[in-house]
């Protein structure tokens, strides 16, 4: 749609107005061959940088709490400064070798389709792409303080949010948010703005549940203190390895509370209950033994704390979006 298609560059009603027009007055780019240099300034997102590399932005769709990017990029290399908001890249092309620096982490790996990088607030970005053919991802940017925000209202009190860089990871839920917001860029009205800053919000929550540091975590309200919930999750993922099934009482014996209270104050610091959160970690271990091993499917259901091939699967499709075998045959 022209709307979509016709990107404004003006910063949204969630970027800071005179930061960004005083760090692109600032900023200096120059291209040697197919690569772009950028000087180490911040700025918000890739549409600054890189504009003639954005197919569609949420930015006229009057998105409140997240903007959407989707991006199309030939160029070999690129390098972004440190960036104001917390970016999330997922990808949508062809499989591809990339080699990235994120703030001071390396790595190296091949991003298949649906793999997700999270660039957490004020890092920069290097990156290199062994195959210089079309490379088509899709940027969600969260500004921090509605991150803090988020967290907040499930009482998670962060004095300061630390969000951990992920490259190439795969998260289901993260995924299908992304798939359905690029859907909403491609629809501009405002049932799909309201949808889109409910998605915004779900995905803030992902982010501080599954890549949040602990170490910076605090409770309040009857949340768990930060030392017994490293031991309630460590008891937990511990027992999985051990191919055993984690009952909520045993976990609440291992950190030393009452049952009632340790799924209270579990839920208060996690924003899920524990059996939600065990039942992902054993969804989470289910698809590493589809994805590296042989076994058989019924082996997998018992290896992973479930009664029954059945429930298990029925399980994983609740949560995966398709079966088992499905998830098994695209590997």
């Amino acid at each position: 749609m022209s709307s979509v298609t016709s990107i404004s560059l003006q910063p949204s009603d969630y970027l800071l107005q005179s930061t960004t027009v005083r760090q692109l007055a600032n900023r200096a780019a120059k291209f040697v061959g197919r690569q772009r240099e950028i000087a180490p300034t911040t700025v918000s997102d890739l549409s600054f940088i890189y504009p003639d590399d954005v197919v569609a932005s949420s930015q006229p769709l009057g998105w409140q709490n997240l903007r959407a990017l989707e991006m199309r990029q030939t160029i070999s290399e690129w390098t972004t400064p440190a960036l104001e908001n917390h970016c999330i890249i997922i990808q949508l092309g062809s499989s591809i070798d990339v080699t990235a620096r994120i703030g001071d982490e390396s790595f190296q790996q091949t991003l298949e389709p649906g793999a997700i990088t999270i660039v957490p607030a004020g890092l920069s970005m290097d990156w290199r792409i062994y195959d210089t053919a079309q490379n088509d991802t899709l940027h969600l940017y969260i500004d921090p303080q509605f991150l803090r925000t988020t967290a907040e209202s499930i009482d998670v009190d962060y004095r300061q949010i630390s969000i951990a860089p992920q490259f190439g990871i795969r998260d289901e839920h993260i995924h299908h948010i992304g798939l359905s917001l690029l859907h909403e860029l491609k629809d501009a009205n405002v049932v799909g703005r309201l949808h889109a800053d409910s998605l915004a919000k779900v995905l803030a929550m992902q982010l501080v549940r599954r890549y949040s540091y602990f170490k910076d975590l605090r409770t309040s309200r009857g949340g768990m203190a930060p030392r017994k919930l490293r031991k309630a999750i460590e008891f937990i993922n511990n027992n999985l390895d051990e191919e055993q099934a984690v009952g909520l009482a045993a976990v609440a014996h291992a950190v030393q509370m009452s049952y009632s209270h340790f799924a209270r104050a579990f839920k208060q610091s996690m924003g899920v209950s524990p059996n939600v959160y065990m039942t992902e970690q054993r969804i989470a271990r289910a698809k590493k033994l589809l994805s590296d091993t042989d076994l058989r499917i019924a082996d997998i259901a018992l290896r992973t704390g479930f009664a029954s091939q059945s429930h298990f699967t029925s399980t994983f499709r609740k949560l995966v979006w398709t079966t088992p075998k499905a998830f098994r045959d695209t590997r």
